[in-house]
């Protein structure tokens, strides 16, 4: 089978604009179900919609019996572009396309011919309306599907009253913009009314209390400073897409983004551009800066009025010292919200297909940190943990895996208890390395990870990745 062409070096990008059509003569050119689908494109662009064709189809006949558009029951003319804004031209004869978008470039149309490219001054985006508001994703042609795919994606994370709120900011802007000459306190009270009182009163359907609170937010703005506030968002265990939609949200609005060495720099990308992004590089071994410095610019940058997001590996609450930080926060007076993350042990299970939980196998799931002061290993309950009769996820476990081992098998674990540590999990340099408890310390070393290591260890872990573990060996450490 033969290779499709290597790519040629970038092309110039087409220069993406949203068309005021209103009024504007718009011209469709063939009779098939192609010319239909652009005229219902553009009814809602109110557009002065022809269509010629010497044989229309049905589809178009009965637009044009139900006033939508003016049909035109013969061949195509050069006098059809007077006037015409935007011509389609969905023949199936290509030279009949081409004396078309030859006739309308000449009268300086725009004009685009379904299915060639070459011919086409314009692509159609695959387009999302939502309200008043339009979302176009574009190809430049190449690959209508995936646009189709991406504006899926995008409807699933519009918020059902987007439409509603869209409007509702339409009526506000000129008051605003009268009220806030400012361009950056215009910007940062727009920023927060999606997330505002005004959102959740507009989802009730109380239009008049939307207003009556955009109108005290309207007027607290003007006489005070704004109050900043702080988020800690989860940026999960690295794969932008296991990203929750909350957290994509908040980190969009954020003014200023503190993140560590953890998160994944395709998450940290998803940050409106102009916010300040700074690395505060908290990793294992290696901290650039101190928890308690990390707490004092928090507060420093949420006073200065900035919504200020801490972006955390992970979950904040799960070996993240989230609640440190909050804690902070709280005896500053400083506003915080916690956006949760999708766990590295969820993930790296997710990904080895492995239940972390089984009836009859796993009653329990424990999680616990291998890393603690100055490197040493954590107090643990380590008897308690051998008897579980569950699974075990040993967070930042590589250095001190050899201990950790030790003492679970010290505490009465079978030497033989399925084991799995994986690195970089859900990343695309994610590594996994099976062994028992008692080989894995010595699979860990020798593999030489560097990243990020999650360690799993219980009766469940037989069942990674294929489930083709005998159901006997699994009841043997059950029982």
């Amino acid at each position: 089978m033969p290779m499709p062409p290597q790519p040629e070096a970038a092309a110039a990008m087409p220069f993406p604009i949203f068309l005021d059509l209103t009024g504007q003569g718009a011209l469709v050119v063939g009779g098939g179900e192609e010319a239909a689908a652009k005229c219902r494109l553009l009814l809602p662009t109110g557009a002065v919609i022809r269509a010629v064709a010497s044989v229309p189809g049905a589809a178009l006949e009965e637009l044009a019996a139900a006033g939508g558009i003016m049909l035109l029951r013969r061949a195509f003319a050069p006098e059809d572009l007077d006037g015409v804004r935007l011509c389609y031209v969905a023949v199936e004869d290509a030279k009949e396309a081409a004396v078309v978008v030859a006739e309308a470039r000449r009268r300086g149309v725009l004009v685009n011919a379904v299915g060639r490219p070459t011919l086409c001054d314009f692509t159609t985006p695959a387009m999302l309306q939502c309200g008043p508001g339009s979302i176009a994703i574009g190809t430049e042609g190449a690959a209508p599907a995936l646009a189709r795919d991406l504006r899926t994606r995008i409807e699933a994370a519009v918020p059902s009253a987007f439409g509603t709120l869209a409007a509702f900011c339409a009526r506000w802007r000129d008051h605003v913009t009268a009220a806030l000459p400012d361009r950056d306190r215009r910007r940062r009270l727009w920023d927060d009314v999606p997330e505002g009182e005004e959102a959740a009163i507009l989802e009730r359907g109380d239009a008049e209390g939307a207003d009556a609170a955009m109108a005290a937010r309207l007027a607290g703005a003007g006489a005070a400073p704004r109050r900043g506030r702080v988020s800690l968002v989860g940026a999960g265990p690295g794969d932008p897409e296991l990203l929750t939609l909350r957290a994509l949200r908040t980190l969009s609005r954020a003014d200023v983004v503190l993140y560590d060495k953890l998160v994944d720099p395709r998450v940290l990308g998803l940050a409106r551009r102009d916010a300040r992004c700074i690395d505060v590089g908290k990793r294992c071994g290696r901290h650039a800066m101190s928890q308690a410095a990390i707490n004092a610019l928090l507060v420093r940058e949420v006073r200065s009025g900035a919504h200020v997001v801490r972006l955390k590996g992970g979950d904040p609450f799960v070996f993240g010292r989230g609640g440190e930080e909050l804690e902070a926060l709280r005896m500053a007076g400083v506003e915080a919200e916690v956006v949760p993350g999708i766990t590295a042990a969820l993930a790296a299970a997710a990904r080895l297909r492995l239940p972390l939980t089984h009836r009859g196998v796993a009653r329990g799931l424990h999680l616990i940190t291998a890393h603690g002061a100055d490197g040493e290993l954590p107090a643990q309950d380590w008897r308690a943990l051998a008897q579980a009769s569950g699974t075990l996820a040993v967070y930042m476990g590589a250095r001190t895996l050899p201990r950790v081992t030790a003492a679970l098998i010290e505490a009465g674990m079978a030497r033989d208890m399925p084991a799995i540590a994986v690195e970089n999990a859900s990343l695309p340099g994610e590594r996994r390395f099976p062994a028992t408890l008692a080989e894995i310390a010595c699979t860990v070393a020798a593999a030489g990870v560097e990243g990020p290591t999650l360690v799993l260890i219980g009766v469940a872990v037989a069942l990674a990745d294929t489930g083709a573990t005998p159901r006997h060996a699994m009841m043997r450490h059950a029982a």
